[in-house]
């Protein structure tokens, strides 16, 4: 048994951690998970997820995952001895590139020995077919590896067939926190089904079986093709996704919202595809209303909110009331959370900002958390003897006040995020020329649903 086939204590203490804090990162009211049912049990599984933001892809799918994962990484990342020890105890495997040298390929026998390993004893294994990351919405060529690694194990095993998952990935923001996840599980591809034919013609069953893998991935994520309009159909999804919601008699929640938007895109590749004249003033209308904000998403949700409301009023008051408590939290948390924020402004632009961001979340606040609990005792000698007053701290209250830690963390996360929408908000209410151009860009794309609505 490898020890990628061990589950360690180690390991499972830092899953438990990892499933922690992944969903406060992103409110856990804006994460939606669907087709569980479509994962085997109790058979080799192969997840084969979209792959666009590094290490937070493989925490979207360790947190929707039923069981441990093994993940395939790209070997480069393992050059350092210690990164590799890390790695490999948080059951990660090197997988070896032509760009990692010819002479390197070799290496990875290995690791498909491990994966033969991994599958015989009930955990699943993850590779992603795409073969790297990129931050676009869209699914890009799949490449041979994981179809390789799945027939590699099951020539190796004689009474189960292995079962590729193909996994869809949607992000509200790559980088930045408190936006939505929708994690989409599709129905298995049965090695079954292709092994003889393998035998015959690897080639050609290699093609047959990207083509089917891709084409079930492509409905559980947002796929924009188009290179030339991809931020004006971007763009124009969220705007209409309401809209779009409505016309589809859809209720409204993450994952309909995602079919909504999956439903426009369609549309405006026809259009594209017909060279439509309408296009040319939805790209001018979706460039003047974004500018240069890159939080599409988040806008155009408080968008569809117009003037004061309950809520807006209520925000408010919250933000006025819990001023005091969230001084507090970026007192406690201003070291660990400065250290996070710029390791992810010198990873912009790489893929890994928001793995470097919540990475350093993760590693720095337990021991600022514990170091702020040690010197516990002596702040609050030093508090109470401004007043002249005699006082030592309990262990009770020392366990208290590591416990509001981590909480006081959370909550200026959500303060932040609360604090995004009043703004949004009232910019939306005092900007007349923002309503002007969001409303001119849906007038452009309601010409275009009205006018391709029998293709929905």
């Amino acid at each position: 048994m490898s020890q990628y086939s061990k589950t360690s204590l180690y390991y499972k203490l830092m899953r438990v951690y990892s499933n922690f804090v992944y969903p406060m990162w992103y409110s856990s009211e804006n994460i939606m998970i669907n087709g569980r049912g479509n994962i085997p049990e109790g058979e080799p599984v192969i997840f084969a997820p979209n792959h666009q933001n590094a290490f937070v892809d493989a925490m979207a799918l360790l947190y929707s995952s039923p069981q441990p994962v093994v993940f395939w990484v790209r070997a480069d990342l393992f050059q350092n001895k210690l990164v590799d020890k890390i790695l490999r105890s948080l059951k990660m495997m090197p997988a070896y590139r032509m760009r990692n040298g010819v002479e390197n390929l070799k290496k990875n026998d290995e690791s498909i020995d491990n994966s033969v390993d991994i599958l015989t004893h009930d955990q699943f294994l993850c590779l992603m077919p795409e073969g790297g990351q990129d931050e676009k919405r869209r699914l890009r060529p799949l490449v041979k590896g994981i179809f390789r690694s799945a027939f590699a194990a099951q020539e190796k095993m004689s009474d189960e067939w292995v079962k590729i998952v193909p996994v869809g990935i949607d992000y509200g923001h790559y980088d930045r926190s408190g936006r939505h996840l929708i994690v989409n599980f599709g129905r298995p591809l049965n090695i079954k089904d292709y092994y003889e034919q393998y035998k015959e013609n690897a080639p050609r069953t290699m093609n047959t079986i990207k083509e089917d893998l891709s084409s079930r991935m492509k409905p559980l994520m947002l796929h924009i093709q188009d290179e030339e309009d991809y931020n004006t159909f971007y763009t124009a999804s969220y705007l209409f996704n309401e809209a779009m919601l409505r016309a589809l008699q859809l209720e409204d929640n993450l994952t309909n919202r995602l079919i909504a938007r999956q439903k426009l895109i369609a549309i405006f590749d026809k259009a594209k595809a017909e060279n439509d004249a309408e296009l040319n003033p939805l790209r001018i209308a979706c460039a003047e209303w974004n500018g240069k904000s890159d939080d599409i998403a988040f806008r155009a949700r408080v968008a569809e909110e117009r003037g004061f409301d309950a809520e807006l009023v209520i925000k408010l008051i919250y933000l006025v009331v819990t001023l005091p408590l969230v001084v507090y939290a970026l007192v406690m948390n201003f070291i660990p959370y400065a250290i996070s924020k710029a390791l992810g402004r010198n990873s912009k632009g790489s893929g890994f900002e928001a793995s470097f961001k919540m990475g350093a979340a993760m590693f720095f606040c337990p021991i600022f958390y514990l170091i702020e609990t040690a010197l516990f005792p002596t702040l609050l000698e030093g508090l109470y003897g401004l007043f002249d007053i005699s006082v030592t701290a309990t262990r009770m209250q020392q366990l208290l006040f590591f416990l509001t830690l981590p909480i006081s963390f959370f909550f200026m996360l959500r303060y932040k995020w609360k604090f995004q929408y009043v703004k949004e908000r009232l910019r939306n209410i005092f900007c007349k020329r923002l309503v002007k151009r969001r409303d001119e860009a849906i007038a452009s794309i309601q010409k275009l649903v009205a006018k391709y609505k029998e293709d929905r």
